[in-house]
């Protein structure tokens, strides 16, 4: 049987191992419907978004100790607050990012023998291991993405001054930046240190924040600054 990662720590540790009827939901964009008198069909209104999906991972435990006291172990495990790494044996390559919000059952079939499900609220897209991992960047240099969506990646820029960061064409211009800031697409955060930095972005409709395609991605920019970057190349659920 296969064993998850959650949090840092392997289910193994607390005896779960799943079965083999695991369930993935597939994402779908978040639509809003409205019925309109006298028109045929449905108007859709697009909320720009993936919705979350969710992970059901039945498993089997075997402890040597009392099932209650593993259940304890286990509730302790899955209830942190926030979204958490969360890998899958069966799956080496990806990372998931998933918040454990629900209660859960053990079934004891024999003292120290039972079954459980666990669900996962789980964020719609599954990351590259390797996509997370950050590089430098030449200036001028081409990027090619793994993955079948655009990627929201996390860019640092370390140099004072203006800048004007280019890809593919689409730029995002920065004013007065001082000694560093960071682009967090991940979070749609700015910040300079532990401080929000969005003054620094200049707001007109020929900037736009950066996002990566799934291919080829020409990177360039301007002023004397070393640019980083944690791409994010992720698939869609």
């Amino acid at each position: 049987m296969d064993t998850f990662t959650f949090n840092g720590t392997d289910s193994s540790k607390f005896g779960l191992r799943v079965t083999s009827d695991y369930v993935i939901n597939s994402t779908g964009q978040d639509i809003d419907t409205v019925a309109v008198p006298g028109r045929d069909g449905d108007l859709l209104l697009p909320n720009n978004r993936l919705k979350s999906v969710t992970i059901e991972l039945p498993c089997t435990i075997m402890s040597n100790r009392k099932l209650t006291d593993a259940g304890s172990e286990i509730s302790n495990w899955l209830n942190v607050e926030g979204y958490k790494d969360l890998t899958l044996s069966w799956d080496p390559d990806f990372i998931y990012r998933s918040a454990f919000i629900e209660t859960f059952e053990i079934a004891s079939l024999m003292r120290q023998f039972g079954k459980v499900k666990l669900n996962f609220l789980t964020y719609p897209v599954k990351f590259y291991k390797q996509g997370r991992t950050t590089q430098t960047l030449s200036n001028g240099a081409t990027v090619n993405g793994v993955g079948t969506i655009n990627a929201k990646p996390i860019i640092t820029l370390v140099g004072s001054g203006d800048c004007t960061l280019t890809i593919n064409g689409r730029k995002t211009k920065l004013r007065a930046v001082q000694n560093k800031i960071t682009l967090d697409m991940q979070a749609n955060q700015v910040y300079s240190g532990n401080l929000p930095a969005w003054d620094k972005v200049v707001r007109a409709p020929q900037y736009q924040m950066p996002y990566l395609d799934a291919g080829r991605n020409l990177i360039s920019w301007d002023g004397d600054f070393t640019v980083k970057m944690a791409p994010y190349w992720g698939v869609k659920l």
